[in-house]
């Protein structure tokens, strides 16, 4: 009975691959129309390690009027020069915008209607607390956009979207603190909302808290670790270091005279970074970032 089933089987494989050849059926011809989307990241960084990798992206598609078409989600994945999204389109005109790494425990996007919500319209935004308090740490992000493309039905299209991380890490170990006052490191900035093409959007300041870590409990050096949100040159975040009792004893800016204050640092491209600050009382007196020393007598 088995071998049976095996020859008719075989038959009718035999005689549909027939029917293909002799026929140019539409069913045996591959499909080489559409449009796939591939991803690549800045020259000059390196792909994310699987560790710090992103495992998930979300594609809105808008048509050439700007208006939203739908969303694409996909996870469980690694984004390489490997990776392809296939989207079920065969004709028309779209253009694309990515959140990858977009988690909706972290953040929050406009709610976006078919056939209206118009693109101008269409924000991401960080998640925060009543209070305009991050106490949950922002998840790594990339943000990508690609400009109007026309489907061509004769041909399938590859559209390379480039990532761009949004994200950064900031590590501030402070050195002699009084062991014997609580203190809180604070990092504040409005960069917690973005316009479809990743520029800032008027927002709310928000203040980040971070995650702490003493060496011992009677180590006078206090380390905060921090995810913040894109930072920019041209913007004024503060670094705050408050006591027990809410008084700023230390506020700076944070890349005027901190980050910016390290010539080899390049904000578009780097986004890893510690501040180490000695103090006496509460005036610093020694500060690296990156590992740069900066001279307080010169540049503070």
């Amino acid at each position: 009975m088995k071998a049976y089933l095996k020859w008719i089987v075989l038959i009718t494989w035999s005689f549909t691959m027939t029917s293909c050849i002799k026929e140019n059926l539409p069913e045996c011809i591959p499909d080489n129309t559409g449009i796939v989307l591939k991803f690549r990241y800045p020259t000059g960084t390196n792909t994310p390690s699987n560790k710090n990798g992103i495992d998930r992206l979300s594609v809105f598609i808008f048509d050439d009027k700007g208006v939203f078409v739908s969303q694409i989600n996909d996870s469980l994945i690694w984004i390489d020069d490997n990776y392809e999204l296939e989207l079920p389109y065969k004709r028309g005109s779209y253009q694309f915008v990515t959140w990858a790494g977009y988690n909706e425990a972290t953040y929050g996007i406009t709610t976006c209607i078919p056939g209206q919500t118009h693109i101008e319209d269409f924000f991401l935004f960080l998640k925060r607390d009543t209070d305009n308090r991050v106490t949950d740490q922002p998840k790594l992000l990339y943000h990508g956009i690609h400009e109007t493309v026309a489907l061509d039905e004769h041909e399938k299209m590859i559209a390379w979207i480039n990532l761009k991380q949004i994200t950064n890490h900031i590590r501030v170990i402070a050195h002699n603190l009084d062991k014997d006052i609580s203190h809180n490191i604070y990092i504040e900035d409005n960069n917690g909302k973005y316009g479809y093409s990743s520029l800032f959007a008027h927002d709310d300041p928000i203040l980040y808290i971070p995650v702490y870590m003493r060496v011992a409990k009677e180590s006078n050096t206090l380390t905060a670790d921090f995810n913040v949100m894109k930072l920019d040159k041209n913007r004024i975040p503060r670094l705050q270091i408050v006591d027990e009792t809410n008084t700023v004893c230390y506020d700076e800016n944070l890349i005027g005279e901190l980050l910016g204050k390290n010539p080899n640092i390049n904000l578009e491209n780097e986004h890893d970074f510690t501040i180490e600050i000695s103090f006496n009382g509460y005036s610093p007196i020694d500060i690296k970032i990156n590992g740069w020393d900066i001279k307080e007598s010169d540049e503070m």
